[in-house]
C-alpha cells in the first residue's frame, strides 16, 4: 500500500503537546495516505502512519501492524511485489497472518529471516520502519533503486523519521538545522540534491537499496548496502536475449498489476510505456490508458499514443495541456519537493498525474527504460566525443574555461565532469563562483557521489547507465515521479524496476543494448514484432515543453535560470551555517 511514514524517538518520553504535535506533523503527509491515520506511542516512539489503501481495503491492512507479543511493530510504504510468494514460504514457516496485506510479510519475515535476509527476499517498491523492542533497535529499509523516499533527522540521541521532508520540518519547527551549503553546490552542479543529503544538515536520506539501524540505548546509527548490481555478462544470441527479456517483462508488469483497486497505464508516443502497455493486455484486455497532448504537433505524441492504444484494444484518454496551465504548476514544486529539484519535465508530468487520478489509484509508468536500456542522448554524445578525445593533445585539460562549447566538452578529460557538462549541467568554472559565494572549501568535490558510481570497466556506455541507475534515477526520476504522484494520492508503480528486469538489464552486453548502433537497439529489437514500426523508429522526445510556450514565465527561462529561480525559492529567510552565505 502506498503511505506516509513519520515516527520519533524521545528519549524523555511524549507529553500531550508531543503527541499532539507528531499527529500534526504525520497529518502533513495526508496526500500520501488519505484513507487512515494512526499510530502507535510506546513511552519514547511514536510510530506513525497515513494510508493509501491498495491491497486487503479492510481495518486488517491498516498500520502499524504489531506482532501478537507486542515485540515488533512495522510501518510499510510502497507495494512487496512478490510478497504472494514470501506469504506462502512464511505460512509453511509456521507464521500466522491477520490480513491480506503485503506489508504484513515485513512484520514475519524480519522475525523469521532477521533485517539482513527480508532484504535479500523482498521485491518491490518500499520504504519500511522496524521497530524491534525486544533488541531495542529501530530498522529502517530502501528498495533497491529507490522508488520510494524516506528522509530522517538524527542529532546525538535525537532521532525522527519521514516519507517527506515536510513532516519533519513541522516536527522539528524552530529546531530545524540549517541549509547545508555543500547540498546547494550539489544542487547546482546535478540540478539534484543527492542522498544521503537532504537541503538541512542533520537531515538525511537513506540511500537506495540501503538499510539503517538506530540503536534506541546508545543513540548511534548504522547504514549500510544490502544489495550490489552485479554486472557479469551474459553470452546468449540475440534472439535468446530478446527472449528472456520478453519473459521477464510479462512477469513484471502482471506482478505490478495486482491491486483490489483498478490499475491504469501512462502512455507516450515512445517504446517503454508501449512495452509496459503490450505486456497488460495479456492480462487484463480492458486496460485503461493515459495520455497528454499538446496543441502544438512538434510536442505532442498523443496520436502516436491514440495508435498503440488501439493497436492493443486499450481504452485512451488523452487530455490536451495549454500554456496557462503551466506556471502554477511550477510555484507548487517547493510544496511537493521540499528542497530543489530542476526539471521542467515536471509540468506536464503532474498533470497527467492530475488527469489519471480523477479515475484510478494505481498506474503503471514505462520510467526506468532508458537507465536499464540505454535511452538517453546524451550516451551517443559522450560516446562520440571520447572518440574524437584521442586525437586531442593531453595537454588540452582545462577545457572547462573555453568559451566554445564543443571545444570545451572535447578538452574534457575527466569522465564525470564530461557527463555532467553534456547533461547542460553548469560547468566547473561556474560552480566556483558558486562556491566563493556559498564560503565552501575550496577543495570539496561536489561531484563526489558521481565519481563513487563511475566503473570504466564497464565500458563507456553501461558505465553511463551504472552512473545514471546509482544518481539521477533515484535522485531524480524517482523522486519526481513519486511526489508529483502522490501530491494527488496516486501510486505510480514501474515494471522496468523490479530486480528481476534491473539485474537481467545488466547483464546484458553493449552490443546488444546498442544493436545495430541504435539508442535501446536491444529493447527494440525484442519488441520488433509486438510494436509498430512508428513507435520503434520515433525519436526520442520525453516531457519537454512547445516552443510557443516561450512567452510563459517558466518556459522562457534557460535551464540554469530556472534551475536558480526553483532554488531562490527555498533559501529566502533560510539560516545557513556559514554566516556569509
Amino acid at each position: 500500500m502506498m503511505c506516509g511514514l513519520f515516527g520519533v524517538y524521545r528519549a524523555e518520553g511524549f507529553s500531550p503537546d508531543d503527541i499532539h504535535r507528531a499527529d500534526q506533523a504525520r497529518d502533513t503527509l495526508v496526500h500520501r495516505g488519505p484513507n487512515y491515520g494512526g499510530a502507535r506511542v510506546t513511552s519514547d516512539l511514536y510510530h506513525g502512519f497515513r494510508r493509501l489503501s491498495i491491497i486487503d481495503l479492510s481495518a486488517a491492512g491498516n498500520q502499524p501492524m504489531v506482532s501478537a507479543d507486542g515485540k515488533f511493530a512495522i510501518t510499510v510504504n510502497g507495494e512487496i511485489y512478490n510478497y504472494r510468494e514470501l506469504r506462502a514460504d512464511l505460512i509453511a514457516k509456521g507464521c500466522v497472518f491477520t490480513s491480506q496485506s503485503d506489508s504484513e510479510v515485513v512484520l514475519h519475515g524480519y522475525r523469521v529471516w532477521g533485517l539482513e535476509g527480508l532484504c535479500e527476499k523482498l521485491d518491490g517498491m518500499y520504504a519500511a520502519v522496524i521497530h524491534d523492542g525486544e533488541r531495542r533497535k529501530l530498522h529502517a529499509i530502501r528498495d533497491r533503486p529507490g522508488m520510494k523516499p524516506f528522509f530522517y533527522f538524527h542529532s546525538g540521541r535525537r532521532f525522527a523519521w519521514a516519507s517527506e521532508l515536510k513532516a519533519l520540518q513541522t516536527w522539528l519547527g524552530d529546531d530545524l538545522p540549517p541549509i547545508d551549503e555543500t547540498a546547494v553546490l550539489d544542487y547546482l552542479a546535478c540540478r539534484y540534491i543527492p542522498a544521503p543529503k537532504s537541503l538541512y544538515r542533520n537531515i538525511f536520506k537513506l540511500p537506495a537499496a540501503s538499510r539503517l539501524t538506530f540503536d534506541l540505548e546508545t543513540g548511534r546509527v548504522d547504514v549500510g548496502r544490502y544489495w550490489t548490481m552485479p554486472t557479469e555478462l551474459r553470452s546468449d544470441n540475440d534472439d535468446r536475449l530478446a527472449d528472456g527479456l520478453r519473459d521477464r517483462m510479462q512477469a513484471s508488469v502482471a506482478a505490478h498489476m495486482v491491486s483490489d483497486v483498478p490499475v491504469g497505464y501512462f502512455l507516450s508516443g515512445g517504446i517503454d510505456s508501449a512495452v509496459v502497455l503490450s505486456h497488460a493486455v495479456a492480462v487484463n484486455p480492458t486496460a485503461k490508458a493515459f495520455s497528454i497532448g499538446f496543441e502544438d504537433p512538434r510536442f505532442d505524441e498523443s496520436a502516436q499514443a491514440a495508435k498503440v492504444a488501439a493497436l492493443f484494444g486499450a481504452e485512451h484518454a488523452i487530455r490536451i495541456l495549454q500554456p496557462t496551465e503551466l506556471d502554477d504548476v511550477f510555484d507548487r514544486t517547493r510544496e511537493w519537493y521540499d528542497e530543489p529539484l530542476s526539471d521542467k519535465a515536471a509540468i506536464p508530468a503532474f498533470r497527467v498525474c492530475e488527469f489519471a487520478s480523477r479515475d484510478r489509484t494505481v498506474v503503471l509508468t514505462g520510467d526506468g527504460g532508458d537507465e536499464l536500456f540505454g535511452g538517453y542522448r546524451s550516451y551517443k554524445r559522450f560516446s562520440g566525443i571520447r572518440r574524437k578525445q584521442r586525437f586531442v593533445p593531453f595537454g588540452s585539460q582545462s577545457g572547462w574555461r573555453l568559451k566554445d562549447r564543443n571545444l570545451r566538452l572535447i578538452t574534457t578529460r575527466d569522465p564525470v565532469e564530461l557527463s555532467i557538462a553534456i547533461g547542460s549541467g553548469r560547468t566547473r568554472w561556474q560552480r566556483d563562483v558558486y562556491r566563493e559565494r556559498l564560503a565552501i572549501a575550496a577543495d570539496y568535490d561536489e561531484l563526489a557521489h558521481l565519481r563513487a558510481w563511475w566503473k570504466p570497466e564497464l565500458g563507456p556506455l553501461r558505465s553511463l547507465q551504472y552512473l545514471d541507475f546509482h544518481t539521477s534515477l533515484p535522485n531524480n526520476i524517482l523522486t519526481k515521479v513519486d511526489r508529483l504522484s502522490m501530491s494527488v494520492s496516486l501510486e505510480a508503480r514501474i515494471p522496468f524496476l523490479s530486480r528481476t528486469m534491473i539485474e537481467y538489464a545488466f547483464s546484458l552486453p553493449e552490443s546488444f543494448l546498442y544493436k545495430d548502433g541504435q539508442l535501446k537497439g536491444g529493447l527494440k529489437y525484442a519488441y520488433r514484432n509486438v510494436l509498430p514500426a512508428s513507435t520503434l523508429k520515433r525519436k526520442k522526445q520525453g516531457f519537454g515543453l512547445p516552443q510557443s510556450w516561450k512567452r510563459t514565465a517558466v518556459a522562457s527561462q534557460s535551464e540554469e535560470s530556472y534551475q536558480e529561480a526553483v532554488l531562490s525559492g527555498f533559501l529566502k529567510g533560510a539560516k545557513f551555517s556559514n554566516a556569509s552565505a
